[in-house]
């Protein structure tokens, strides 16, 4: 499972990097974001073609949810388009975090990126979850499973959306948003460093389930 990664890109880099139209909330840099905190989130925008920057929390509130008690941060490729809790979302709110990094293990994490520091956009899905008047934005990274060129750094993977591919994942149908969701992972771009020690002023993750 993905619990924990990076974005050290700040807003303007960000509007930058993806392209983004309107006004987008402050994003300071992190390379410590857990489940239970608020992260950048691309979407779609309001009009064809743009693309926007939101806030939400890591940690999926379904719209139907009674309360927070549940809050997956991980959903599978292989099940997220007919899991109750995931369904909705994948069908009409697909978006995209952007990441300079990722690990998995809170015991022995290793830490993954792109050659040169390339940013990542990690596929995800999000929801609203209103109560009492007020509403809430949250999201849940999908997963899928690493194979013997990626094993070594866990058992699941963020999927990656490729530049070329995001307005797909972001816009296009179930059935296009799922051959980027089962396409072959581009292990070559792909590499692990070495064990990374948990940083001693490491955040907790929340007590979200994994998806």
């Amino acid at each position: 499972m993905t619990s924990r990664f990076a974005c050290d890109l700040d807003t303007q880099s960000l509007r930058t990097t993806f392209h983004l139209s309107g006004e987008s909330p402050v994003w300071l840099p992190s390379r410590n974001v857990t489940p239970g905190q608020p992260a950048p989130v691309i979407r779609a925008g309001n009009r064809p073609g743009h693309r926007q920057l939101d806030l939400m929390l890591w940690g999926l509130v379904p719209h139907w949810a009674k309360d927070m008690s549940r809050r997956p941060y991980n959903a599978r490729a292989e099940t997220v388009a007919t899991s109750g809790m995931f369904w909705a979302a994948y069908r009409a709110r697909r978006c995209i975090i952007p990441a300079t990094g990722f690990h998995e293990s809170a015991r022995s994490p290793r830490w993954l990126s792109l050659p040169n520091n390339q940013i990542m956009g990690l596929a995800a899905i999000w929801e609203n979850w209103e109560h009492e008047g007020d509403i809430l934005h949250s999201f849940a990274i999908v997963t899928a499973p690493a194979d013997d060129l990626t094993r070594v750094t866990g058992r699941r993977l963020p999927v990656l959306i490729a530049p070329q591919d995001r307005e797909t994942w972001l816009t296009g149908s179930r059935d296009e948003a799922s051959r980027l969701l089962h396409a072959p992972k581009p292990h070559k771009m792909i590499f692990a460093d070495e064990p990374m020690a948990p940083r001693p002023d490491a955040s907790t993750p929340s007590k979200g389930t994994k998806g």
